[in-house]
């Protein structure tokens, strides 16, 4: 099957909420939270689906970072911010750090370093560890602009204890060479998955998160569905390989070994109705002010065929319904 024919038929922006979606909901949400789930979904059976489309801001080179950085800025509501002292310099000496399989690359970390120094937040949720790379840049930009703030900046994810590109070593394993001052600001929970969230964090207490983990569908979406009722309406999730999907396909129509082409993380922006932002591979979402309204999407990226091995499908739908009552 040719997945990318697949989700364009599916994701069509003027479908409405189907009624087998709406029925499974009701039968398979937690018995406590079926007339809150009936009440939010009855309206979307009768009016066209939300869409939007996504704001483009790609960081190109560190040569043009601060002006991508105040146009990013823009964006997201925060036009008065400007890069703080020694960000250039940190990221001119880390520009060759990430060269590990599956680290982001230049451009996403520049975008990824920006909206973490923007947003300024108390601390950020990453789920997806690998080599610690990203979680190391992001407690970096915040340890910037909060540079009197002790404590932990950082809690990121991992259901691997070794990291899957270098096996001997554990997961994070880079953070203390790249922000070997405050390491201990960094902290790894390994093995957990993203389920782990509702432990370390209060409902609306985040402002912003980082999904780089699994992308094969609907692993990525079950992710924001566990993660979104922790960001506060306004907050940001970013999400990682919004392009993997495509960029694998078209290295296979080459000829080229593809580097996986998992479509989760590009259906779950692609398909995202409210605020978002570009930045090529890497993309960012709003919460809305109403995070029940997420449930049609939700019920509408299920439809699509799960990437994952048949074995997993009965365990996840579970928990992407159970998760629909926590977004009510």
């Amino acid at each position: 099957m040719n997945l990318s024919v697949e989700t364009s038929s599916n994701l069509r922006p003027e479908r409405k909420l189907p009624l087998k979606s709406y029925l499974c909901a009701l039968r398979y949400s937690p018995a406590g939270s079926r007339i809150a789930v009936a009440r939010k979904l009855f309206r979307y059976l009768f009016r066209r689906l939300a869409r939007s489309t996504a704001e483009i801001c790609e960081f190109d080179s560190l040569g043009n970072y601060e002006t991508s950085y105040r146009r990013l800025a823009r964006l997201s509501g925060h036009s008065e911010k400007v890069p703080p002292p020694g960000e250039m310099e940190f990221l001119h000496s880390i520009q060759n750090r990430g060269a590990h399989p599956g680290t982001i690359s230049l451009r996403e970390f520049l975008f990824l370093t920006a909206f973490a120094s923007i947003l300024a937040p108390e601390r950020a949720i990453e789920i997806g560890t690998l080599a610690g790379f990203s979680a190391a840049i992001i407690a970096s930009a915040i340890h910037r602009q909060r540079p009197d703030q002790n404590g932990i900046l950082v809690d990121t994810i991992d259901r691997n204890t070794h990291s899957v590109v270098e096996s001997d070593k554990p997961v994070g394993f880079q953070i203390p060479d790249i922000i070997p001052n405050f390491a201990s600001a960094v902290r790894v929970h390994a093995p957990a998955d993203s389920g782990i969230v509702r432990e370390l964090a209060g409902r609306d207490e985040l402002q912003f998160a980082f999904i780089d983990a699994d992308h094969q569908h609907p692993r990525p979406l079950l992710d924001l569905v566990r993660i979104a009722p922790h960001i506060r309406s306004g907050g940001w999730i970013l999400l990682h390989d919004i392009r993997l999907g495509s960029i694998g396909l078209a290295g296979k129509e080459r000829g080229e070994t593809p580097p996986g082409a998992a479509f989760g993380a590009e259906w779950l922006f692609a398909c995202f109705p409210f605020r978002k932002i570009t930045g090529g591979n890497i993309g960012a979402v709003q919460m809305p002010d109403d995070k029940s309204a997420l449930i049609p999407m939700v019920l509408q990226l299920m439809e699509l065929p799960f990437e994952m091995d048949a074995s997993s499908h009965a365990r996840l739908r579970t928990a992407l319904y159970k998760g629909l009552a926590d977004l009510i």
